[in-house]
């Protein structure tokens, strides 16, 4: 495989080059329908067994898992800065969560976008965690639109499977509850156990994650809700409100939270629903792909759901 990438000025461009491997796929085609209005970056699909082109800015990878991490590896040698959105290389790349890790994405050269699900665990999470509000031992509940599959038929999401019900997937193992523990071991104060199930559900985009902690003797309903807000103040899509619904985020790269606390049992539930191919895949690497550049970080991204 022979890729030549070659960064063309030090100083964000006028009007930036993405090149984009893995276009036909569904978060490859999210990444190229928002690129087709962003104000700074444009979008150049390539294949990845054909040469990229001579002159680009930012690589962006949407290639299948198992995959994506070969063409990444030798990409990271091109000095042009390479945003990965497959699982491959996520403990190797620096970790592509703006809201935890915004200084890092800006002065790093390759960068690996979180998965759909951790995506929205993390960002219902990481604060309460942080704060040492709850006990180290939590449950997360994720549901998935059929897209969040993959574009490629197989017996679990053909429409005859998918439709009309609901099932859960690797309730054990799954590499998404790896990604979730060990980011959220590094922003509390140790390590943290996380029981992580997924399931498919019957629609075609968005997901919704259900997450369940033990809260620490002294904390309440106003002492989560203080931590989320001082949190997300000023976050540009992240918002907390008044009923999560996964249509309400169709189409956008927002977050919506919801917490509740139930003071019999001294346990906090966060509700995070995101459009998981958007904020959950291509919205994600837009907004990383900004701060690699040295671009608003909302630039491109549609900021209000094509729902009403």
């Amino acid at each position: 495989m022979c890729i030549l990438l070659h960064m063309s000025v030090l100083a964000p461009p006028a009007v930036a080059t993405a090149a984009v491997f893995g276009s036909t796929g569904l978060a490859g085609r999210e990444l190229m329908r928002l690129l087709a209005s962003h104000p700074r970056m444009r979008a150049v699909a390539c294949a990845a067994d054909t040469r990229a082109p001579a002159r680009c800015d930012l690589v962006l990878l949407a290639l299948p898992h198992g995959v994506s991490g070969e063409v990444g590896r030798e990409l990271a040698g091109a000095r042009v800065p390479v945003i990965d959105l497959s699982a491959d290389l996520r403990g190797e790349w620096q970790y592509g969560l703006p809201e935890l890790h915004r200084a890092a994405i800006a002065g790093a050269r390759q960068v690996a976008n979180p998965g759909c699900y951790a995506t929205a665990a993390l960002l219902a999470l990481a604060p309460i965690v942080a704060a040492g509000l709850v006990e180290p031992d939590l449950v997360v509940d994720g549901k998935s639109g059929v897209s969040g599959a993959g574009k490629t038929p197989t017996e679990r999401n053909s429409f005859c499977a998918a439709a009309e019900g609901i099932a859960p997937y690797q309730p054990v193992g799954h590499h998404h509850q790896l990604e979730i523990e060990a980011q959220l071991s590094e922003v509390g104060s140790g390590p943290v156990s996380v029981t992580f199930t997924p399931h498919l559900a019957p629609f075609t985009r968005g997901l919704l994650v259900t997450a369940y902690a033990p809260l620490r003797p002294g904390a309440g309903q106003a002492e989560v809700e203080a931590v989320l807000l001082g949190a997300y103040r000023g976050e540009p899509f992240v918002r907390l409100v008044d009923g999560v619904r996964t249509q309400a985020l169709r189409g956008s790269n927002l977050c919506h939270l919801q917490a509740w606390v139930d003071p019999e049992r001294s346990r906090v539930i966060v509700a995070a629903a995101i459009d998981n191919l958007v904020k959950g895949a291509a919205g994600q690497a837009v907004q990383n792909a900004n701060l690699m550049l040295g671009l608003d970080e909302t630039m491109g991204l549609p900021g209000e759901p094509a729902w009403l």
